[in-house]
């Protein structure tokens, strides 16, 4: 027996549309009704779990990272400010330099992330329109690895 894919059905296509768009959550409880009904509704609701869960593990680094260099940095340059904040001294412009930019910063982060979250929007979208489809969306790398881990 050959493994051809199914077309999947219009309530098939609809879950996996709502695990895509919906989000984590949402996409755990479609997978746990349905991942003994319909393959088609696993795999994309556990790809769109995976996803989720990429985006939130990245954000939280990313941040994290933000706020070390941000907290360093204001750290590095109050010390500087208080210490160096002599007109004759001339070392104190980098200091000023340190503070305007973690004075900016609060207004830098969201010119970074506004443009990432709308790109994690368009891609959640396409998986959903397609999903909607009935087509088999698969993200870059992703669908592969949730397949080897469902064991196809």
């Amino acid at each position: 027996m050959t493994d051809q894919p199914v077309t999947p059905t219009s309530d098939e296509s609809l879950m996996a549309a709502i695990s895509h768009f919906f989000g984590l959550l949402v996409a755990f409880i479609i997978w746990a009704t349905q991942k003994d009904k319909s393959r088609y509704v696993r795999f994309q609701s556990i790809q769109a779990m995976a996803y989720d869960l990429l985006v939130y593990v990245i954000t939280f680094l990313v941040v994290g990272v933000l706020m070390v260099l941000v907290l360093g940095i204001l750290a590095f340059g109050i010390g500087d400010f208080v210490l160096f904040s002599s007109q004759s001294n001339p070392t104190a412009e980098p200091v000023r330099t340190l503070i305007a930019l973690v004075t900016a910063t609060p207004f830098l982060i969201p010119c970074v992330f506004i443009p990432i979250a709308g790109i994690i929007f368009i891609v959640r979208l396409i998986a959903t329109i397609q999903t909607f489809q009935g087509k088999d969306f698969r993200y870059p790398w992703l669908g592969a690895l949730v397949e080897r881990s469902m064991g196809r």
